[in-house]
């Protein structure tokens, strides 16, 4: 049993309102950082520490010394793993990332889309129809096939009415082999809905996309469809790259 203190406890992560992608985005930028940029803002710390009079008694008070500088000890770097797509392998850059990659190059194995069902409000009409377009446009460098989909077009964005008209596209066809939603916001109840159907009652693989991280310039919609697609590769069961394991 761990039992928690309610004075010295207290809320981890951001609510609803906070949300929002710049605080997001502020939150990131202070989490993700290199051990060089770590080094230097805790060598910083220890420095503004040393020359505060008022943080100096304190710590002579408790009788407690820090040292200027971080603890050093030997460590062993691991050669890096080379990336291996269909026709092209290589080695990730120093941040260990290869999205772009990824995107410009065929995975060891594509899965052709010939039968989706996409569902999305009527007032987001234009935003599906640039969705299929940067689909249809993008798909094509990562070695993909992406038919046409069917399109379904809800009055409202409740969730008796997503429900309702996923139901009757999946059962007017006789193969639906993914099924992709815009929703207008960030909507835990609504994804849970469409998750649900999909996966319990009417299985299908599915993608639900928040209308709101397509807005912005023309190339934010081509960065977001690009990762959608890699995600939908690997749900119809597509393998994105390998690394090699020597026997």
């Amino acid at each position: 049993m761990v039992m928690l203190v309610p004075e010295l406890t207290f809320l981890t992560g951001l609510s609803s309102l906070q949300k929002s992608s710049w605080t997001v985005k502020e939150v990131m930028w202070e989490m993700v950082q290199s051990p060089r940029q770590h080094y230097t803002r805790l060598t910083g710390l220890l420095r503004r520490i040393r020359d505060t009079p008022e943080a100096s008694q304190e710590l002579e008070r408790w009788g407690l010394h820090l040292d200027m500088d971080i603890h050093r000890t030997q460590g062993h770097i691991l050669p890096a793993e080379r990336i291996n797509l269909r026709y092209r392998s290589f080695f990730p850059d120093e941040e260990l990332s290869w999205h772009r990659e990824a995107t410009k190059e065929v995975p060891i194995s594509v899965i052709p889309i010939n039968s989706w069902l996409l569902v999305y409000p009527k007032r987001l009409q234009q935003l599906a129809k640039d969705l299929v377009a940067a689909v249809r446009s993008t798909c094509g460098a990562m070695g993909m096939k992406v038919g046409l989909p069917m399109m379904q077009e809800l009055w409202d964005d409740r969730i008796e009415s997503y429900v309702k008209s996923i139901r009757s596209g999946l059962g007017s066809q006789e193969k639906v082999q993914l099924l992709l939603c815009i929703i207008p916001r960030n909507r835990d109840d609504l994804y849970g809905a469409i998750k649900k159907l999909c996966c319990v009652q009417a299985p299908v693989p599915s993608q639900v996309i928040n209308a709101q991280s397509l807005m912005g310039h023309p190339g934010k919609i081509r960065s977001v469809v690009q990762k959608v697609l890699l995600q939908i590769n690997c749900k119809l069961g597509g393998q994105l790259w390998g690394v090699d394991i020597p026997l």
